[in-house]
């Protein structure tokens, strides 16, 4: 057990191991550049599940993965044993309590470690959710749980290009509303273990200004209109590349070359075209008019939960607070500011 013991407190073995990952972690950056579409699904799934279902099919590819995974709790076990041996013989020479502070800056990288490791192991991850101003979507793996885009701020530089983006949300369970937050760029919101991330911003078409009969009405794709007479209206699909082949409308491609929509009334329906203001039709004896389009914001997220996120915020906390008296509080023997006298 002694054996073990100093074999894990060795410094030449944190330098072998350091060393050791640098090469790995070269080589699977090589591999990362000459396969980039296989390990960009690879950032999006959980890694410890990936590799055991997936990874030996691909040794290749992922073995550098395995060797990591290795060295690095090769590396964890030897942080452990080193600190433990240096704490234990602190307390027992009876050292000033400043000679801690290297240790704690050990115990932070070991926390954000175990955080790291329970992230690799559960949690989800999810990309590409749009979401529309005033509308909500689902969170996944999360029963009642929705969240809502209440709005995004976006700061521009004199050159136009985006200096701050802040993505403005609510999170409601069962119908209510239970956290209102901002999600930047580099700040996501962050809710028992969920944490959503800001991807893209824009805005897009969300509904038509039509005159109808010379009545301006805005109506939004998913409500229809009703007319001051009560008649009324609602939209039907959108066909991005309009044909029409034995009365039937169908689109020729995915492409939005002619797009056209179509919109129903009391059985009867009718196709107006989407190109530009002006485009008319008529339907159950009104003219409608294409005025304009109705726009709204949208952002897009990234969902993700990562069960050690609060471990690896807490140890990343730890270690620059260790930092901090290791470089500035350490007496005689601080790194950036010398006791004069």
């Amino acid at each position: 057990m002694k054996t073990i013991w100093k074999f894990f407190s060795s410094v030449y073995l944190t330098v072998a191991l350091a060393a050791l990952v640098c090469i790995d972690a070269a080589w699977g950056s090589m591999l990362a550049m000459k396969y980039p579409q296989f390990f960009r699904n690879l950032d999006q799934a959980i890694l410890l599940p990936w590799l055991s279902s997936k990874g030996p099919g691909y040794l290749p590819l992922t073995l550098w993965i395995y060797v990591l995974v290795l060295l690095v709790a090769l590396f964890a076990v030897n942080t452990a044993v080193c600190t433990a041996d240096r704490i234990y013989a602190i307390i027992k020479a009876h050292r000033p309590w400043q000679s801690f502070f290297p240790h704690l800056v050990h115990i932070g990288f070991f926390i954000a470690l175990l955080g790291h490791l329970a992230g690799s192991v559960g949690g989800f991850r999810s990309y590409g959710h749009m979401v529309f101003k005033g509308d909500s979507i689902p969170v996944p793996e999360s029963n009642g749980l929705y969240l809502r885009l209440d709005g995004v701020k976006v700061k521009q530089t004199p050159e136009g290009e985006p200096e701050e983006i802040k993505t403005g949300v609510t999170l409601l369970k069962d119908g209510s509303e239970i956290l209102s937050d901002t999600i930047e760029i580099n700040g996501p919101l962050i809710y028992k273990g969920i944490a959503f991330y800001h991807l893209d911003q824009g805005s897009s078409p969300a509904g038509l200004v039509l005159g109808v009969d010379g009545e301006v009405i805005e109506a939004k794709f998913e409500e229809g209109f009703r007319t001051k007479d009560g008649t009324g209206f609602r939209f039907g699909p959108i066909y991005p590349d309009f044909a029409i082949e034995e009365g039937e409308p169908f689109s020729r491609s995915n492409e939005l070359r002619n797009p056209y929509i179509e919109i129903r009334s009391g059985g009867e329906r009718a196709f107006l075209d989407l190109n530009g203001s002006g485009a008319r039709t008529r339907l159950g004896g009104k003219e409608i008019r294409l005025e304009d389009f109705v726009m709204t914001d949208y952002a897009v997220l990234a969902i993700n939960k990562d069960p050690g996120i609060w471990l690896i915020i807490a140890g990343s906390s730890v270690l620059v607070i260790g930092m901090l008296l290791l470089l500035f509080f350490r007496g005689g023997r601080a790194e950036l500011v010398r006791q004069k006298g």
